[in-house]
């Protein structure tokens, strides 16, 4: 176990003065800013019109404006800043990697075999030794679409099973995978084969039971939709699953239902592919979340924080699965030189800091005050997560659950204007997300949690 450094250490990573509002936001300089980008951007861009940021410069877990606002940033670059905004080791290694090379193509540069050495080292303890890594994009979607392209020739077979709230991307399987219909309305048809049943959302649980009592219901009819020969999955030879869902609203599945999942793979011959492009690094108070349930998947996608603010991503796989030819899936940016030499740093970063454990230490507190909150108020509904991945879900009222993401809207909107940065995920966007930077120190995050409290309690 590394050495667990105290909030001195971590405070050097973030912007002291935060949360520090001097002009309401957006100020003069981001309304210009945002009023240029308007003019040359396609208007598909989203995060601006939920909150007119416009960002100057980044430091852990805080980001300051162009008009000199300073923020405490719980969004994280949305799984993107596990080690935070220009994390110096971060730095240093992008500046020095810049002075030699910054790309070659699949060559096996050193910067680019450290890292593939480095992934090996940290996945899952049922792995280690027994897979190899394919540097496949810059992008989770990428990871995706390799990875599944890659249970297909391995297993011949073209069905795939995902998951209702499950995200994977808006690129080719990664659509037609993705749980959210919204995102796949317009672009009908989308590949086929494609099996969309219900993730254990306990909260919400399809089958209208009660965990545990339910006696996992949610794992029984997976099992019947892959035995039955009569179910709409064509043939599956893979499935496709967050081990907690990100996008769908940091959606924790119950305990035993992901051990399920593995045996009713190994027993119907199905390969397990656990997306943990979010989840990956030491965000959920583990380095991967699978091994919060001590699942080992067969294939294991990573992408996000991997590359420590620069676009990366991976296809995990055991060793018996990597049969595909050479030129099976290409790609021009895969394992460009530098995300490798800034991904190599970030995973050091949460190996050397502990920020695994800190994330779940962090987590447990926030997780703790959160659900205080939830309790006076009659708008959260649940608030859930592991670690520092945590969900709020709001609700018109408790009784009914109605989706009220409006009223999760105006939260986000009055704590920006505070100073803090909370975003939305859910499949009625009504569900509010905190997954800061995991060097966060615990004195902002409770900061944050405070102006969250405030904004809440305003709501009456």
């Amino acid at each position: 176990m590394p050495e667990m450094k105290n909030e001195t250490h971590f405070a050097q990573f973030n912007f002291p003065e935060a949360p520090n509002i001097t002009t309401p936001p957006p100020g003069p300089k981001a309304k210009a800013l945002l009023e240029r980008q308007e003019q040359v951007d396609s208007q598909v861009l989203t995060y601006p019109h939920m909150i007119p940021l416009a960002p100057d410069d980044g430091l852990g877990a805080t980001v300051k404006d162009v008009d000199g606002n300073c923020f405490i940033d719980l969004s994280g670059g949305v799984g993107v800043l596990n080690v935070g905004h220009s994390h110096p080791a971060v730095v240093e290694a992008i500046k020095a990697q810049c002075d030699r090379a910054v790309h070659m193509l699949d060559f096996p540069g050193e910067a680019r075999v450290k890292l593939s050495e480095k992934v090996l080292e940290v996945i899952p303890p049922g792995l280690r030794g027994e897979a190899k890594v394919f540097l496949c994009g810059p992008t989770g979607s990428d990871a995706v679409e390799a990875g599944v392209k890659l249970a297909k020739m391995h297993s011949g077979k073209p069905g795939v099973i995902s998951f209702e709230g499950g995200w994977h991307g808006v690129t080719g399987t990664g659509l037609a995978a993705t749980g959210k219909r919204g995102v796949r309305d317009a672009c009908l048809p989308v590949m086929p084969e494609v099996s969309i049943i219900p993730y254990a959302y306990c909260y919400r649980c399809r089958f209208g039971l009660t965990y545990p009592s339910c006696d996992l219901q949610c794992a029984k009819f997976l099992e019947h939709v892959v035995r039955d020969p009569d179910t709409p999955a064509t043939n599956p030879g893979c499935l496709l699953i967050e081990p907690i869902q990100g996008e769908g609203g940091i959606v924790v599945p119950p305990d035993g239902y992901l051990q399920e999942v593995r045996r009713i793979c190994d027993e119907y011959g199905l390969i397990l592919i656990m997306d943990e492009i979010q989840t990956g690094f030491g965000r959920t108070g583990a380095m991967f979340a699978s091994e919060l349930w001590d699942i080992t998947p067969d294939i294991l996608l990573a992408s996000k924080t991997m590359g420590g603010g620069l676009p990366l991503a991976a296809v995990i796989m055991k060793k018996e699965l990597d049969t595909w030819a050479p030129g099976s899936h290409v790609g021009t940016f895969r394992g460009n030189l530098l995300s490798c030499v800034s991904g190599l740093a970030s995973i050091e970063a949460v190996e050397e800091d502990g920020l695994a454990q800190r994330s779940q230490e962090l987590g447990a507190k926030g997780l703790e005050r959160l659900r205080a909150i939830a309790e006076s108020s009659p708008y959260i509904g649940e608030v859930r997560g592991k670690g520092l991945f945590m969900g709020m879900e709001f609700v018109k009222d408790k009784e009914s659950k109605e989706p009220a993401p409006d009223i999760l809207q105006q939260v986000v909107a009055t704590c920006f204007q505070k100073g803090c940065m909370v975003w939305k995920s859910g499949r009625w966007n009504n569900v509010g997300r905190m997954m800061p930077a995991l060097v966060i120190t615990e004195e902002l995050l409770m900061k944050g949690i405070d102006i969250f409290e405030q904004e809440v309690q305003a709501l009456g």
